[in-house]
C-alpha cells in the first residue's frame, strides 16, 4: 500500500513538473512581460490598452531594447527614426535614445494612440503599424479591401496579414498575464 502510494504521488508530482515545464517553454518564453511598469504608465497615458502594447512589442523586437531591423527601426516598438522625430517633436521631448525602454514604448505607445485616432479601429491601427498609413489609406479606399471604408476585410500584404494575427493572438495571452 505505501508503495502505491508512493509511486502515485511520484506520477502525479512528474506530471506537475513536466506541465510546469511545458509552461515555462511555451508561455514565459514566448510570451515575456518585461518592462510592465513602463507598458501599464504609458499606456494609461495615451489610451491604449496594455495587453496591445505587450503584443506589439512581442511582434516588433521580441522584447529586446537594443533591436535594430534591417531598414532602420530601433528599439522595443521598432520605431523609424523619422518617426520618432516627428513624437519627440509632439511630446515637446529634445534628446532622446530610442533603445531606451521607457522612451520607446512612451513613443510607440503614442504612435499606437495616434493611429487609432486616425482609423478608430485596433486592427487598422495596427495594419498601419505594420504596413504604413499611407498603403492602409489606400486599401480602405478599395471596395476588395474594405466594403465600409472603415474596416478592411482584406489585407493585400502578406506580412502585415501575418503580423495582425500575430499581434492579436499575443494580445489575448498578454491579457491574461496582465490580468485584464
Amino acid at each position: 500500500m505505501k508503495k502505491r502510494l508512493i509511486i502515485g504521488f511520484s506520477l502525479i508530482l512528474s506530471l506537475v513538473l513536466g506541465a510546469l515545464a511545458v509552461y515555462q517553454l511555451f508561455f514565459v518564453a514566448d510570451y515575456p512581460l518585461r518592462y510592465r511598469e513602463e507598458i501599464v504608465h504609458f499606456a494609461d497615458i495615451h489610451s491604449v490598452p496594455a495587453d496591445l502594447v505587450c503584443a506589439v512589442i512581442n511582434a516588433e523586437s521580441g522584447y529586446d531594447p537594443d533591436a535594430v531591423s534591417s531598414v532602420g527601426a530601433v528599439g522595443l516598438m521598432q520605431l523609424m527614426p523619422s518617426t520618432a522625430g516627428e513624437i519627440a517633436q509632439k511630446l515637446g521631448i529634445d534628446e532622446y535614445d530610442l533603445c531606451n525602454p521607457g522612451t520607446n514604448i512612451n513613443f510607440g505607445t503614442y504612435y499606437l494612440a495616434y493611429l487609432y485616432r486616425q482609423f478608430n479601429n485596433w486592427e487598422t491601427a495596427v495594419a498601419a503599424y505594420n504596413a504604413g498609413i499611407r498603403n492602409v489609406k489606400l486599401w480602405l479606399k478599395d471596395e476588395n479591401y474594405s466594403p465600409d471604408g472603415v474596416t478592411l476585410i482584406k489585407i493585400p500584404f502578406g506580412e502585415t496579414e501575418r503580423y495582425i494575427k500575430k499581434v492579436f493572438s499575443a494580445r489575448e495571452i498578454y491579457a491574461s498575464k496582465l490580468g485584464n
